[in-house]
């Protein structure tokens, strides 16, 4: 059986540094400029102790024309990333429209999100306390990184969670799937002398004399 690629969209509003996070974590690389993304994709296999999880990282536009292109992703997705920049209040607060928007075109189906406040480095600029954002991340339920793409703070330990996740997720609804295992040798002779009463009881119908 083929191996399962994992897809991890990375979520937020335009110039928060998606694509500097995506680029550091696969390519080892940072790029000061700025270039507004319409959409790209990298390819990665992230070990989780024994395990190797491959994912296929979908870096989205932020800019508000794009929508309908990310709703796409928001249906597909396997995991999501959720950053906004410490520097820009608007950001942070934009979060929770992107989430209601992946969880309203998800509905009923279990969805796996760790959030990101990118650019921990820009501290005299910052906008968004850490206590704020990680109250809210508690609030939802989801692992919270404070991230620098620019330093590499918590970039591999950022995308190394939810490779976690998905894999925990996975492993869950394997062991919740009823086992096709061969059936033990106890549930063997059960199955034997039921069938073995059955066929007592047909003989002893044939044998019985009818008065009338």
């Amino acid at each position: 059986m083929t191996e399962k690629t994992y897809q991890v969209v990375v979520i937020g509003e335009g110039s928060v540094g998606k694509s500097a996070l995506c680029l550091l974590f696969v390519k080892g690389e940072f790029n000061i400029e700025y270039n507004p993304t319409i959409e790209d994709s990298y390819s990665i296999d992230v070990k989780v102790g024994d395990q190797t999880v491959k994912m296929s990282i979908i870096d989205t536009a932020g800019q508000e024309e794009y929508i309908s292109l990310r709703e796409q992703y928001y249906i597909k997705g396997d995991g999501f990333v959720l950053v906004y920049s410490i520097d820009n209040k608007n950001s942070f607060h934009a979060l929770k429209n992107h989430r209601d928007s992946i969880l309203g075109l998800r509905t009923g189906r279990k969805t796996i999100m760790v959030m990101a406040g990118n650019k921990c480095d820009l501290e005299e600029q910052r906008q968004i306390p850490n206590e704020e954002a990680k109250k809210l991340a508690e609030e939802w339920k989801i692992p919270f990184f404070e991230t620098s793409a620019q330093n590499n703070i918590n970039v591999t330990e950022l995308f190394n969670s939810i490779a976690s996740e998905l894999l925990k997720s996975s492993q869950e609804e394997t062991a919740a799937t009823p086992s096709t295992a061969a059936p033990s040798q106890t549930q063997q002779e059960s199955q034997s002398n039921s069938e073995d009463n059955k066929k007592s009881k047909k003989e002893k119908k044939k044998g019985k004399c009818i008065l009338f």
